[in-house]
């Protein structure tokens, strides 16, 4: 097959890009359709800003929002009526909420580590703990906690252990 030679500089691919060069009708000062008050970078300029005239009066500072409603004592129905028409209200005035206690989760399915004797009495505790995990009555991050505590549990009851030997 003969090798066929072009000449790229004569082919011409695109109409937009045939000629180099600045075009007359292309403007190089200022865009002129940029808003007033800003400087040559497109910034405001010193002095002026978006909103010249400020705050209106009686608009209250939206960073203190949120704190004035937690210290003026809604009730809990004003409360709920409040976050059903801005519920982007709920999780700065949880924020503010005191952290709940956590409790053990052993405890609430009614599983007494200290009571628990022999290995069976330890497995039985860990199927029902992910029993409850499974029926949705804690988490799986609960349950693992549990499951590590009873864990623990079983080391000590091994022969050979420190408190197993007391």
């Amino acid at each position: 097959m003969p090798d066929i030679i072009v000449d790229l500089a004569a082919v011409r691919c695109c109409s937009l890009l045939s000629a180099p060069g600045i075009v007359e009708s292309q403007s190089l000062g200022p865009d002129p359709s940029l808003p007033r008050g800003r400087d040559a970078r497109g910034r405001f300029a010193a002095g002026s800003s978006g909103n010249p005239r400020g705050r209106p009066p009686g608009i209250a500072n939206p960073r203190r929002r949120v704190a004035d409603l937690a210290a003026s004592g809604l009730s809990p129905q004003a409360l709920a009526d409040l976050l059903g028409r801005k519920p982007y209200l709920l999780r700065p005035i949880a924020a503010l909420l005191p952290p709940r206690a956590a409790s053990d989760p052993a405890r609430r399915l009614g599983i007494d580590l200290k009571s628990l004797r022999t290995p069976e009495d330890i497995l039985r505790a860990l199927g029902s703990a992910w029993t409850a995990v499974s029926r949705g009555r804690i988490a799986p991050a609960e349950g693992a906690l549990i499951a590590r505590r009873l864990r623990t549990r079983m080391r000590a009851l091994r022969p050979g252990a420190p408190e197993a030997r007391r």
